[in-house]
């Protein structure tokens, strides 16, 4: 909508003079804003990932310096 509602041209002074339409500029820099969120996002995924990773890691080293219950322990837990 706000695409549409600005037709007008502007100069653009990047790499050179010239003249852009402002809507493709508009529609220029909110693909850009969406594909910088993309990039982001897949970030987060990655680093979640890894931290996973090293917390599966961590819980598998104190499992096996954690002593067995006995069965005491067990009928009470259970």
């Amino acid at each position: 909508m706000v695409c549409v509602k600005n037709p007008q041209s502007v100069p653009l002074n990047f790499l050179g003079e010239t003249q852009v339409a402002l809507w493709k500029l508009l529609l220029a820099f909110f693909i850009a804003g969406i594909a910088f969120v993309f990039v982001l996002k897949i970030g987060k995924k990655k680093q979640e990932v890894y931290e996973q990773d090293n917390i599966d890691k961590s819980d598998e080293e104190s499992n096996e310096r954690k002593p067995q219950l006995s069965e005491e322990d067990r009928e009470f837990l259970s």
